[in-house]
């Protein structure tokens, strides 16, 4: 499972083993080759970038994730507007040169997908669901043997808040 602790602030943190972040880490990458995405990143419903593949070396890829999370939000109140019981899963914003794709990952973590316009749809949406199932699972299985105590906490929200106050600078 993944452990999220409440920090006293208000804030949360959420604790991957190595075993998961590297399960998280293959599915993206496959998921990359897959789609053709020149970028993906994964984040926790906050926008706290959990995790990048592709080429993010143009992207400022914290803020990315913090205005698609705010995206999510937003449309998150639209759906209660018009009726929908739950909110929105999928966002989807078409560009002239790239397309962003946006999906929840559960209640908790969402996607981007960065992919060229050349790139359809549909592909797009099939193989971003089978990543999403395969994160799902990533997240519910429970770790065994040696890799249970190899939590990435501390270290992982340290580089986190470095990076994050980098980008602000």
């Amino acid at each position: 499972m993944v452990q999220v602790k409440k920090l006293k602030d208000g804030s949360r943190q959420i604790i991957l083993t190595a075993k998961q972040f590297d399960e998280i880490t293959k599915v993206l990458s496959e998921l990359a080759a897959k789609t053709k995405a020149s970028t993906i990143l994964m984040a926790d419903i906050s926008g706290q970038l959990i995790t990048q593949r592709g080429n993010t070396d143009d992207i400022n890829t914290a803020i990315l994730s913090a205005l698609a999370a705010s995206d999510f939000a937003a449309t998150a109140e639209m759906a209660k507007l018009i009726g929908e019981d739950a909110k929105f899963k999928l966002l989807f914003h078409e560009g002239e040169k790239r397309n962003v794709y946006l999906s929840n990952v559960g209640d908790n973590f969402f996607l981007v997908v960065v992919f060229d316009v050349s790139v359809t749809l549909g592909l797009v949406r099939i193989y971003t669901k089978k990543a999403i199932q395969n994160l799902l699972s990533v997240f519910d299985s429970t770790e065994k043997g040696d890799d249970a105590g190899k939590i990435l906490d501390q270290d992982f929200s340290s580089m986190l808040g470095d990076m994050l106050d980098e980008s602000f600078k």
